[in-house]
This record gives structure tokens, C-alpha cells and sequence, in this order.
């Protein structure tokens, strides 16, 4: 069952959120209402997963994520926010943060978006993806044209399919995968999945 510690600096909200995962394969074993008490939360349970508020006291979620990166931490970060200030949304998905998702998505979201980052998929709320398009893959010109099979290729990477997958759905191999992939990367100037997914909302592909 993997562990799980919540964080969130608003009780209502914290109790909410602890209360959407009960009676689930996950076991909390932490709640805290500031950043200072998640830390010490992870560092005495080194938890599976984290679920922590952007903007907390005495250390944020974005700085516990940075930590995180810092540190190593074999904890997945899932990050809520209640806005969509552009700035810290992109310092997020630069620290390839593991989930990120608005507070005011349905709890059934945050279940699955929770339930994806630990089959080591991330999970991008699509509004909040919205707000960074500009930033993260802004083009500098033109966009190169895609073939019929690399759009397909950036579709099924936008919706969390892994290399496998995405090569038992085309009907191709897991090596033709990577070589799409590749040819991906050097075309649309990206260099990750998480880039290629973004700039999947950009094009309207996903």
C-alpha cells in the first residue's frame, strides 16, 4: 500500500483532502498544516507520495519540491494550487514535478491524478498547462509540420501513454517509438515529455 503525507496550511481543505483518501490503496501517514511540519513529515516516513499546497508557511510546496529535486528524495510531489499565477506553474514543471492539479478539480481527479504519478506517469491539470504554454514552448518560429504518425506519436504522449503502449496502439514497435520520439525532440526544439505534452495542448492534439 503505498504511503502517502498531505499538506495544505487551509484545515477545511486539509481535511478534505485527507478525508477523499480514505478508504483508499493509500495510507496516510501524515497531515500537516505548514511546510516546515511536511518536511519533517518526509523526512521521518519517506512517504511514496506527497500531495502539498503550492503556497504554505514557513516553507512552500514549490520550495519543498525544489528540496525534493535537490535532495533526491524518492517521494513523488504532487503539487495544488488554487491559482494559475504563470511563474511558479513553470518553476514546477521545470522541476518536473510529478502532479499538478488546480484545488478546485473534482476529487475524483485528484484520485487519479494521485493513482498515475505512482505508476511513475505525471499528471498536468490542463488549465494550469494553459498558463505555460507561452513560457515553456513558446515557438521562435514557424512550427515544423508533423507527419500523420508523429502527431499521433505526441497525442498518446499528452494522455500518459508509455513507449510500450504507444507502440501496441500504432501497431509499431517500441524502437520505432523511440525513434518518433527522437525525431520529435530535434524538430519541435523540446527536450522532455513533459515539453512534447504541453506543446501537445498548444497544437490541439491531445
Amino acid at each position: 500500500m503505498p504511503t502517502l503525507i498531505i499538506a495544505d496550511d487551509h484545515p477545511l481543505m486539509l481535511k478534505g483532502v485527507v478525508a477523499l483518501f480514505a478508504d483508499t490503496q493509500f495510507d496516510i501517514v501524515a497531515s500537516c498544516l505548514d511546510g516546515q511540519q511536511a518536511r519533517a513529515a518526509i523526512a521521518e516516513h519517506a512517504p511514496d507520495l506527497a500531495i502539498l499546497d503550492v503556497n504554505m508557511p514557513r516553507i512552500s510546496g514549490l520550495e519543498l519540491l525544489r528540496q525534493a529535486r535537490a535532495e533526491q528524495w524518492r517521494t513523488r510531489i504532487v503539487l495544488l494550487t488554487a491559482g494559475l499565477d504563470p511563474d511558479p506553474l513553470v518553476e514546477a514543471f521545470k522541476l518536473q514535478v510529478d502532479g499538478l492539479i488546480l484545488k478546485d478539480a473534482g476529487g475524483d481527479m485528484l484520485l487519479r491524478c494521485a493513482e498515475t504519478v505512482m505508476t511513475g506517469e505525471q499528471w498536468f491539470d490542463k488549465e494550469a498547462m494553459k498558463q505555460v504554454i507561452a513560457v515553456v514552448a513558446a515557438p521562435a518560429g514557424p512550427r515544423a509540420e508533423l507527419t500523420p504518425r508523429e502527431a499521433e506519436v505526441v497525442r498518446l504522449v499528452a494522455v500518459g501513454r508509455r513507449n510500450k503502449e504507444i507502440a501496441r496502439l500504432l501497431s509499431i514497435s517500441e524502437g520505432t517509438v523511440k525513434m518518433h520520439l527522437h525525431n520529435l525532440y530535434e524538430k519541435l526544439a523540446v527536450s522532455s515529455r513533459t515539453e512534447l505534452a504541453i506543446l501537445a495542448l498548444d497544437l490541439r492534439l491531445n
